[in-house]
């Protein structure tokens, strides 16, 4: 039972992060001067960049572990995992094909060395961003459930 409620905390935890981020770090940023915009963005970046892979790969981990013997789940508590992790990989490889790339560059910019679409690169950062975390909070719900199937 410790090791499916670490894995939800991890989860859980993570989607607070990722939404914070979404629904109110970003937009508060874009209504900043450019330069303050520019460098409170590639700090972020940079600062994601370097956590986010460790906290993503940890909690999924985390989750695949739950769906081996060693945790004893019963059917419903074991599909409810299994539908999580697989949300959970997906989130992954969306960000290394989608965010990922486009956060390393932004972690470079300052306001003198700014990409000519800079505006179009954070607006498809964003839409990345809402699209993992409204599956990253899904994941999360579904292993609550498999908490609860338990």
């Amino acid at each position: 039972m410790t090791l499916h409620l670490l894995s939800v905390l991890a989860l859980g935890l993570m989607c607070g992060s990722e939404l914070n981020v979404a629904a109110f770090a970003h937009p508060m940023l874009n209504r900043q001067p450019l330069g303050v915009h520019v460098r409170m963005r590639a700090s972020l970046a940079a600062l994601f960049g370097r956590v986010m892979p460790f906290w993503m790969a940890g909690s999924t981990l985390l989750n695949l572990l739950l769906l081996l013997p060693l945790e004893h789940l019963n059917d419903s508590a074991w599909r409810f995992a299994a539908v999580a992790f697989t949300i959970q990989v997906f989130a992954v490889v969306l960000s290394l094909v989608g965010p990922v790339p486009i956060n390393n560059r932004i972690a470079k910019w300052t306001p003198d060395s700014l990409a000519e679409d800079w505006q179009v690169q954070e607006h498809r950062w964003d839409q990345y961003h809402w699209i993992r975390t409204a599956g990253l909070i899904v994941a999360f719900a579904v292993l609550v459930l498999s908490v609860r199937a338990r």
